[in-house]
Parts: structure tokens; C-alpha cells; sequence
């Protein structure tokens, strides 16, 4: 899903760059495409894989060859070896079912295959091998095809004034009679016949630009019709002198042929040779292009390819290493330059350290005292905050305190207004303070204490047992026992005294002391470590 959704994009891309004309633009759609070339690869592996698997499942003759055929046309422009490989297991698999159609149409294919790489005799040898009297349409217009291929590529490979125009007139003759046998007024048609102008004896230049085009409308940028017509028309706008258009043309062949992917193509060396020719100073830029065209045709195993590149390749890497050795000329002399200026900061640099350490240390030493005054100012305002604290707890608790007392002296006055002497004399012989006013009392102490050391419960905790450590209930502040310690934090160690805050008994003090200690992780310092909890820094 997510390679259709990069085809889709770059589909959409190219489409804009082509009506944008923006060669910029399309520099970075190529520059896309380019980066993904694995991703176009993986998935054409993945699609022949499994027409592959396909072949083996084939339940007739005729689904084998249809199989075969589908193979051949996903090989044909992309692995040379493999597709001959194809070619080999159908045309056996005819002659062995005596099927003379296929046998025919996978010479035809071979003989497609043979000119493609330079073997223009043996091509010639394959098509005439071909049985014409069993010709059906389909048959015949591939027959004429690879006539036509076969003949053009060795008049491009012959190059000469003696044989080249013999192959061309016979290039010529075949493109007539495919023509003959192609839909008229489909894209197909209009793309050989656009060929026919471009390379016929008149070279009508105008027309074939118009055909190219025309067989361009609405065609997606992911068919090898496309990649061949972009291809076809840029070397008509080369032939025009329109060169910005060539250089466009090109570059919408070349994406075109990276996302199809086509590994035997023309467009990749021959913007390589433009960029070269053109612009000095992308030297490297055809270098890399020129680069990636060569690594398709080992690919394919192409050998006109690789002579072509053969040709072009030492005078582009001849360039690009020119440049880079008067990048390093230049690269030499700056560092050079550098280099002298260096020698000259380091001696003043050696100079400024020099004076610079003596005032570091003086900064050191100033650095020094003002960190311990520092020091010494956050231990005041610790300090000054802490007796803050214990001023404010000990006047919440004189208040509370004294507000008990101006009641209870309230209710002493209506007592004996009252001459309710023998209730009074129960109150007053009452040893233990009321339960509401043991759990405000209990309530203001925890809430003063948590204020001034909110991480007591934590920290108190952590000197326990992990299984053993005291979770107040809910709606409890502190409950005994880590209430007899925040006693023991503040410097009331005295079991006694304890017990007289809290409204225990000494022995009852002592034993909720003993039974804490028994859940330390380390008892014989445990009320020691309880001293230092909330240290102040």
C-alpha cells in the first residue's frame, strides 16, 4: 500500500512539473525518483515473483503461455538474462504441446531481445526462422516490431555511409508495415508513426513533435510508452535547437523510467551529456547520472549500452576529476593560508593565556569566597525560615490553647453560678483530656509538623522495609506511630515526655518504639537516621 501511495505521488508530481515547466521542479521529482530506485525494483520482483508462482499453478497449456507471455513483458525491458531464460522454457514448452503461435511469437520475442543487446545477425536469423503463414494480428504486428527494432539499432550501431542507410530503409519499410497493422488513432499509433518522421528520410521534425505529443495525452508517467515517447520527443527538440524543452523531455523520460522501472533506457546518459556540455560547474551531477545509467545496463546486460557509455563516460570523469583537483589546488592553498594565520593566533593566543590565568585565579579566589557567602546566606535563610516555622507552630498552639482555657474558664464561671459543684469537681478530677480535644490537639500538631517537613512520611518510610512501611489511614494526618517520631525529628526523645503529648502511657510509648524499630531495614541506628530525616541544605 505504502509503494502505491509513492507511485500515486510522484504520478501527481510529474503531472504538475510538466505543465509547471519548471526544470528545477523536475530536477527534484528526478532526484525522488532516484532515491526510491529500490523501491521500484522491490516491487517489480515482487510482481514477477508472482507470475513465477503463477506458472507453476497454470491448470492448461494456454494459461502457461499467457503466463510466459506476461513474464517476458515484465523481463524484456529489465533483465536481459532473465528474459531469455523465459523465452527458453516457452518456446520449448510450444514445440513440446506443437503449438505453432507461440512458438513463433516467443521467437519473435527472442529475436526482440537478440537486437536489443547486439546481436544483430542472430536477431535477423530468429526472425526468419518465424513461420509467416500462420501470422494472426497479434503476431504480426510483433513480428514487424522487432523487425523494425532490430533494423534501427544496427543502423545506429553501424553508424557508417555504407550500411547504415541499407538498415535504415529497412527500418523504414517494417515501420510501414507496423503502422499498417496498428489501431489508428491510438496513442501506440501515433507514438511509430512520430518515430517514422523523426528517423525517416524527410525528418519531419514538426510532425513528429506533434505525434509525440499527441501519443503522450493522458498517459501516466508509469508506462514504458511514456518513458519511450518523452524520450523520442526530447531528441526532436534536440534536432529543433529547443534545447530547454530537450533537457525537460529528458528529464520526464528518466523519472519515468525509474518508476516503471526500465533498465534498458537512453535518457539517464544522454541528460548526463547534457549537463556536461551545458553546465561546467554540474560536472559532478553528470558524473552521478552517467553513474546510474551504467549501473542499469550491467543490470540488463546491455552490451550497445555499455559501449556507448563507454564513449561518454572517460571525457565526463575526466571533467568531474579536473574539478576535483582544482577544488584540492585551491582546498591546498587555503589551508595553507589558514595554517600561517594559525601560527600567528596561536603565539597571541599564548600571550592572552598567559594573562588570562593570572586573572583567573584571582577570579577563582573571588569565586570562592563568594560561594561560601553563599553558602553561609542560605543556611541563615534555612534557619530564619525554620524558627519561622516553630515561632508559628508554637503560637497556633498557644491560641488554640489559650482559647481552651478562656472556655473552660467560661464553663467553670456557669458551674459554680450554677452551684454545680460536684460536676465541677469531676471535671477538674479528670486525668485525661477530652477525646475531641486530643484529636484537635493531634490534628494541629501533624498539620504544623507536615508544613515544616512535608517529605517526613516519605523519607520516614524509606528507612523501613518495603513491606513493613506505615501508610496513614484516610482522613489521617500521622497516626501514632509516625507521630511518636516526628517527636523524636524535633528533639523530644524522652518516652516519658512522649506519652504525656500524646496521652499514653510511658510503657505504651516504648512499646510502639520498640515494635518501629523491629521494621527498620537497619535498627541499631534507626531513631539516629529519624534525627537527620528533612536535613535542611
Amino acid at each position: 500500500m505504502a509503494k502505491k501511495v509513492v507511485i500515486a505521488v510522484m504520478l501527481w508530481l510529474v503531472g504538475f512539473s510538466l505543465r509547471a515547466g519548471n526544470l528545477d521542479t523536475l530536477y527534484r521529482r528526478l532526484e525522488y525518483a532516484l532515491e526510491h530506485r529500490a523501491d521500484y525494483m522491490r516491487e517489480k520482483e515482487e510482481k514477477i515473483g508472482r507470475l513465477k508462482r503463477l506458472v507453476h499453478e497454470a491448470r492448461s497449456s494456454d494459461e502457461s503461455f499467457r503466463l510466459y507471455d506476461s513474464i517476458y513483458h515484465e523481463y524484456y525491458i529489465y533483465k536481459f538474462d532473465s528474459a531469455m531464460v523465459c523465452v527458453d522454457k516457452a518456446e520449448r514448452l510450444a514445440m513440446k504441446r506443437g503449438n505453432a503461435y507461440y512458438q513463433n511469437l516467443f521467437r519473435v520475442y527472442r529475436a526482440y531481445l537478440l537486437s536489443t543487446t547486439g546481436y544483430f545477425s542472430e536477431a535477423v536469423a530468429a526472425l526468419s526462422a518465424v513461420d509467416r503463414s500462420v501470422f494472426d494480428p497479434k503476431l504480426r504486428k510483433e513480428y514487424y516490431q522487432a523487425c523494425q527494432w532490430a533494423y534501427n539499432v544496427w543502423a545506429e550501431y553501424s553508424d557508417d555511409n555504407i550500411y547504415a542507410p541499407r538498415y535504415r530503409e529497412k527500418f523504414l519499410a517494417y515501420s510501414d508495415s507496423l503502422l499498417a497493422v496498428i489501431e489508428p488513432d491510438s496513442r501506440e499509433y501515433f507514438y511509430r508513426k512520430a518515430e517514422r518522421e523523426g528517423l525517416g528520410g524527410d525528418f519531419d521534425w514538426k510532425k513528429a513533435e506533434v505525434d509525440y505529443l499527441k501519443a503522450l495525452e493522458g498517459l501516466h508517467v508509469s508506462t514504458r510508452l511514456y518513458a519511450c515517447a518523452t524520450c523520442g520527443l526530447a531528441l526532436v527538440y534536440k534536432k529543433m535547437g529547443r534545447y530547454e524543452d530537450y533537457e525537460k523531455y529528458l528529464i520526464l523520460s528518466a523519472i519515468s523510467d525509474q518508476i516503471c522501472p526500465l533498465k534498458e533506457n537512453l535518457s539517464m546518459q544522454e541528460l548526463a551529456l547534457h549537463i556536461f556540455k551545458t553546465r561546467e560547474a554540474d560536472v559532478a551531477l553528470a558524473n552521478r547520472y552517467l553513474g546510474y545509467s551504467l549501473e542499469d545496463a550491467i543490470f540488463y546486460n546491455n552490451r550497445l549500452r555499455l559501449l556507448e557509455i563507454a564513449k561518454k563516460f572517460p571525457s565526463i570523469v575526466m571533467a568531474y576529476q579536473q574539478q576535483n583537483k582544482e577544488k584540492s589546488r585551491r582546498l591546498a592553498l587555503t589551508v595553507s593560508f589558514v595554517s600561517i594565520l594559525s601560527v600567528g593566533l596561536l603565539l597571541s593566543l599564548l600571550y592572552i593565556c598567559k594573562q588570562m590565568r593570572q586573572l583567573r585565579l584571582r577570579r577563582e579566589e573571588l569565586a570562592a569566597v563568594n560561594r561560601e557567602l553563599k553558602q553561609l546566606n542560605r543556611k541563615l535563610v534555612n534557619t530564619n525560615h525554620i524558627r519561622e516555622e516553630y515561632v508559628s507552630l508554637f503560637l497556633d498552639l498557644c491560641a488554640a490553647y489559650i482559647d481552651k482555657l478562656g472556655k473552660y474558664q467560661d464553663l467553670v464561671k456557669r458551674k459554680v453560678k450554677a452551684r454545680q459543684i460536684d460536676d465541677l469537681l469531676k471535671i477538674v478530677n479528670s486525668s485525661k483530656m477530652s477525646e475531641p480535644d486530643a484529636k484537635e490537639f493531634f490534628v494541629n500538631f501533624d498539620t504544623a509538623f507536615l508544613a515544616i517537613y512535608p517529605q517526613f512520611i516519605e523519607e520516614f518510610n524509606a528507612l523501613l522495609r518495603e513491606d513493613e512501611r506505615i501508610i496513614p489511614k484516610k482522613g489521617e494526618i500521622l497516626n501514632t506511630e509516625l507521630r511518636i517520631f516526628a517527636l523524636v525529628r524535633i528533639g523530644i526523645k524522652d518516652s516519658s515526655k512522649i506519652a504525656t503529648l500524646l496521652f499514653y502511657s510511658p510503657q505504651t510509648i516504648y512499646n510502639y518504639r520498640s515494635a518501629v524499630k523491629s521494621k527498620a531495614i537497619v535498627r541499631d541506628d534507626f531513631e539516629k537516621q529519624v534525627e537527620a530525616l528533612c536535613a535542611l541544605i
